[in-house]
């Protein structure tokens, strides 16, 4: 496969850290969720500075510094949860490129956005996409009793830009509720950006996701 190799580095990656942010979504989520209408698309633009991207979010959205997140964390969590989610904070604001922090307090919905080393990739890429997903899964079901139902898995793009979504409801006897993970890993204009959406409720992000500005 062409830039099969360059890829798969890419892939290594985001392993580890797409694990920590997963369990990082998995803890913060709580109470009730809205589902954003296509027709009514209400939000906000949100610039990110590293790369000049815009990112459209509900009004409901706040952006988080790490220091105002780790004061949210503690105000959730338990003390062992606080210190386990804390360190793995500290280790995504390491990875390459940065890592921007939004929270609706409204709803208890969590979105974070990774800028990434730019990478391309096609839709015979994909399978490999899901295999680093169900992968990262199976490490945070070593830790917890969390079930992973996949509710969807696809592809989207041409030469330009590429788009690739997966869904999956989270559920265990331990947690207070279902949890719905929305990924999305977007290349467009010599940038990559990794999203993770959590939420109570399945929703359509997407027409938020398509007013994403990428310079």
């Amino acid at each position: 496969m062409k830039n099969n190799n360059s890829l798969l580095l890419h892939l290594m990656n985001f392993k580890s850290n797409f694990y920590l942010i997963l369990i990082l979504l998995i803890t913060l989520s709580c109470n009730n969720d809205k589902k954003a209408s296509t027709e009514n698309l209400s939000g906000k633009y949100h610039f990110l500075e590293d790369t000049g991207t815009q990112i459209y979010l509900p009004k409901a959205f706040e952006r988080y510094s790490l220091t105002e997140y780790q004061r949210l964390l503690d105000s959730l969590t338990t003390k062992k949860e606080y210190e386990i989610e804390t360190e793995r904070l500290e280790s995504l604001s390491k990875m390459d490129g940065s890592l921007y922090i939004y929270y609706d307090n409204e709803n208890g919905s969590t979105f974070t956005i990774n800028t990434r080393p730019y990478f391309a990739f096609t839709k015979e890429d994909a399978p490999q996409l899901l295999g680093l997903i169900t992968e990262n899964n199976d490490k945070v079901k070593e830790n917890s009793d969390a079930k992973f139902t996949k509710i969807t898995a696809k592809y989207g793009g041409d030469k330009n830009q590429q788009l690739f979504k997966a869904i999956y409801k989270v559920s265990g006897k331990s947690m207070k509720n279902d949890v719905y993970n929305t990924s999305y890993i977007i290349s467009s204009k010599g940038q990559t950006v990794f999203i993770q959406l959590s939420t109570l409720e399945e929703i359509n992000f997407d027409p938020y996701v398509e007013k994403i500005i990428l310079k």
